[in-house]
């Protein structure tokens, strides 16, 4: 009888690798086991998207911390979860959740440890959000001992992301998985078919949609100064009947600035920031393209559900992800990460061009179960 898998994650916030998460646990299946997920505590906006008979475990509930140690009391909650589930397999989603269970394993080596990185380390690393403070320097200085001494597998979500962990790390290349992140295809669609009454996306308009955190790793600030590019390409396309126009799913702490910029720019009436949307595919789908000017990334879900609903993509090639699902432009546009005239160039031929955003659309629809809840599900299951 198989048992216990236990998803190790810190919050319910509005980012991917969360998203992934709670696909996979939604969707786990009895005959793979015993699933749970432990949390650090239920906040976060995907609260509503994890389904009500996922078993959770609140780490602050099972040993609450006390103000400024909460780091040695969420170690100890982990210890104390462990001695009494007795789980067969544990899948530390992210950096502190990793780090905090190799720990364990030096006291209770009684299950098999799965370290997980959805990103490009390397990058992340060099990042202006990067890990700072204490976990930041001992982060930098120990994860490659502690993974390699301590965990039973490596797991990461795209090649490239692989690559620069046995080149620049050090890590055996035998100890890595590369398990893509999921996507619950059919509820994607099932949710983009949503109502939406938008004027800016009647069908037939030209209006590209970018849905992301509003920080400097999604290098939103790209975005707008190509997007003048194309409004002055605008002004001299005769065949142009509809306007261009830009909405900005998502919220962050550079949304006032990236707001700004765009009044600077002299763009600001073509461009809509909607902010955080529970529902981002109702208007993905409803759009002309899709754009991602990410600096780096791992492998970003949003591209593989945009895929799902059958808008066109635009990526920047940035490590690491991209180019992958979009199988080396086979499967959606590319341009050079921070290139904003390449990215300008891209959306005005993918909005004046129909075929090219068609065969495209094709290919990814054509392979797109490559990411299906249940083939990742079965390999994450494989992981025990």
């Amino acid at each position: 009888m198989k048992g216990l898998t236990l998803f190790c994650m810190n919050n319910l916030h509005e980012l991917g690798i969360q998203r992934a998460i709670i696909w996979i646990v939604n969707n786990w299946p009895d005959e793979y086991g015993r699933c749970a997920l432990s949390l650090r505590n239920k906040d976060g906006r995907q609260v509503s998207f994890l389904s009500p008979n996922v078993v959770v475990y609140e780490l602050d509930k099972i040993q609450p911390p006390l103000r400024g140690m909460a780091t040695p009391f969420r170690v100890l909650a982990y210890y104390r979860l462990l001695k009494k589930l007795k789980p067969q397999t544990v899948i530390a989603v992210n950096q502190f959740e990793s780090l905090a269970l190799c720990i364990i394993k030096r006291f209770y080596r009684d299950f098999r440890l799965v370290v997980c990185e959805h990103c490009h380390v390397s990058s992340n690393l060099n990042g202006a959000n990067a890990h700072s403070g204490w976990f930041g320097w001992y982060y930098r200085r120990f994860f490659p001992r502690e993974y390699v001494r301590y965990a039973d597998i490596i797991h990461t979500v795209a090649r490239e992301a692989a690559n620069d962990l046995c080149l620049n790390y050090q890590i055996p290349k035998e100890k890595i998985r590369v398990i893509y992140n999921p996507v619950d295809i059919e509820q994607v669609r099932r949710l983009a078919c949503d109502p939406l009454d938008d004027p800016w996306l009647q069908e037939g308009n030209r209006t590209v949609i970018a849905a992301s955190r509003l920080e400097s790793q999604k290098r939103l600030d790209v975005l707008l100064h190509a997007w003048v590019l194309v409004k002055e390409a605008e002004l001299t396309d005769e065949a142009t009947c509809k306007p261009y126009r830009l909405i900005i799913c998502g919220d962050g702490s550079l949304r006032s600035s990236l707001e700004g910029l765009a009044a600077k720019l002299g763009i600001a009436d073509s461009i809509r920031f909607v902010g955080f949307q529970s529902n981002p595919w109702k208007w993905i789908k409803r759009a002309a393209l899709f754009v991602n000017t990410s600096e780096w990334e791992g492998l970003p879900c949003s591209l593989i559900e945009t895929q799902a609903v059958g808008t066109p993509v635009l990526s920047s090639d940035c490590p690491s992800g991209p180019k992958e699902i979009l199988m080396d432009g086979e499967a959606g546009f590319l341009f050079p990460s921070g290139d904003a005239y390449k990215c300008a160039d891209q959306m005005i031929n993918a909005l004046k061009n129909k075929e090219p955003c068609d065969r495209k659309v094709k290919v990814a629809l054509d392979n797109i179960e490559r990411f299906s809840i249940n083939e990742i599900v079965r390999q994450y299951a494989g992981l025990n």
